[in-house]
């Protein structure tokens, strides 16, 4: 019975002694920053006219790695946000390449605002906005 005893205490302390090891391992391995892809896509109208027009756009998130639940967690308003915006813009900024520019550096503000809001300084877990597909029908 003590033998038992003594086996399960040194392979208590080898497991402890590994753990140990591999801890701030197991930290830098983990990346600094990783992509929250929205999904589905958007597909909204925009610009008020006579004819309705469609954009279909997909968003990713760059976000610091330990928020991303946080993230996740409110991503149905991050998704109103954006497509309240995207539906009020006028072609001219959807279908230039400055105007695109445009609307996703307002898109980034607009999901750090929601952020920001919903967890005092969640602003600052989210690092970019990109368009990974952007298509307009006019």
């Amino acid at each position: 019975m003590k033998l038992i005893k003594v086996i399960s205490r040194v392979t208590a302390l080898a497991v402890a002694y590994c753990l140990s090891l591999a801890g701030p391992a197991a930290a830098q391995d983990m990346p600094a920053s990783v992509y929250v892809d929205i999904s589905p896509s958007f597909v909204t109208n925009y610009d008020e006219g006579a004819r309705l027009k469609y954009l279909k756009a997909r968003v990713s998130l760059k976000v610091v790695a330990e928020s991303e639940e946080m993230v996740w967690h409110h991503l149905p308003s991050i998704q109103n946000t954006l497509v309240i915006l995207f539906s009020s813009q006028a072609e001219e900024n959807l279908t230039s390449t400055v105007g695109r520019e445009s609307l996703r550096r307002e898109a980034l503000q607009k999901v750090k605002s929601v952020m920001s809001t919903l967890e005092n300084g969640g602003n600052q877990n989210i690092e970019e906005l990109y368009f990974t597909d952007f298509i307009v029908q006019q």
